[in-house]
């Protein structure tokens, strides 16, 4: 009885550790311009938010096959893929720290097709888009990789739901590797 009220108690202990381990996730987001310099932003269906295509990573795609694979959804190709911002995000009411990359990119399309969970897709001026997109860090993310086009990125962000209203702060300064 001792032994199994101490695998009990162990398992119970190793429940709760885990449960309060931090969750690490790394996800892709893509900022795909067409001929006329327009940025690709997407409307998540039956929500009113407004993003840009991108994917979390997973162990059974490469990055490339990733893109390749959300740019297949919309029935384009992409090309001249360029990292151009390593961020880090956390979660205040979760546990939670996630990298975003984020990756520019280029397409010949013209036509899109609506994924399965996308309501609409517009092609905006740069400006424009950050304007529509719903959560500030993405919008943060999106203007410091195009204020330093020659670039790689850096920072880290906080974001946070209050109230219905999405917020975030910068934790750490956005900053390059090399001399801008």
């Amino acid at each position: 009885m001792k032994k199994a009220l101490l695998v009990l108690s162990l398992a119970f202990i190793c429940i709760t550790v885990k449960a309060q381990e931090s969750k690490v996730t790394t996800f892709h987001r893509m900022l795909i311009l067409n001929k006329e310099n327009k940025l690709l932003v997407v409307k998540i269906k039956n929500k009113d938010i407004w993003v840009t295509p991108g994917l979390y990573q997973n162990s059974k795609q490469t990055i490339n096959q990733g893109i390749d694979s959300i740019a297949s959804t919309y029935g384009i190709k992409v090309f001249d893929i360029k990292l151009r911002g390593m961020y880090g995000l956390k979660t205040r009411s979760k546990n939670h720290y996630s990298t975003r990359n984020i990756f520019v990119m280029k397409t010949d399309a013209i036509d899109v097709l609506l994924p399965e969970i996308i309501e609409e897709v517009l092609w905006l001026d740069i400006n424009e888009a950050v304007k529509r997109i719903s959560f500030s860090h993405i919008s943060d993310f999106i203007n410091d990789v195009f204020m330093f086009p020659n670039a790689i990125r850096y920072g880290t962000m906080e974001r946070g739901d209050n109230h219905g209203n999405y917020e975030s702060k910068i934790l750490e300064r956005f900053y390059s590797s090399k001399k801008d």
